[in-house]
């Protein structure tokens, strides 16, 4: 009896999906994170990415590198959640409008809420 108290325990703390902290700017960490993205949506899990610092270039509306605007546009046909930072916004030339509609604007607090429901955490 206790045993499958126990194994029910454990069966509702298993948790599926991946979220990524997209600091950079770089073509490479944005590749990357929306490679990673991409691959666990794929398999079934969930996905989503906090655009922090360098990384909110990635959210711009206009004049992101075509490649990476098509893996970007695939990742929010497949459901890969997007949430700009707050904080980083305020302090970069940015604004809410130069952001792609689909970005949630929120902070840090919002990242962690998504991190601890997942099983994979990552910085890019």
């Amino acid at each position: 009896m206790i045993n499958d108290d126990i194994m029910k325990n454990q069966q509702s703390l298993v948790r599926h999906g991946l979220a990524l902290i997209l600091s950079k700017g770089t073509h490479d960490a944005a590749r990357t994170a929306f490679s990673l993205a991409l691959t666990a949506v794929a398999v079934g899990d969930s996905a989503g990415i906090f655009f922090t610092q360098g990384g909110l270039n990635w959210l711009r509306a206009e004049g992101v590198d075509p490649e990476l605007a098509e893996l970007r546009a695939l990742c929010l046909c497949d459901g890969v959640l997007f949430i700009a930072c707050a904080d980083s916004l305020d302090s970069s030339l940015l604004t809410v409008a130069d952001l792609i509609p689909q970005a949630e604007l929120a902070g840090a607090a919002r990242f962690y809420l998504l991190a601890r429901e997942v099983t994979v955490s990552l910085y890019l």
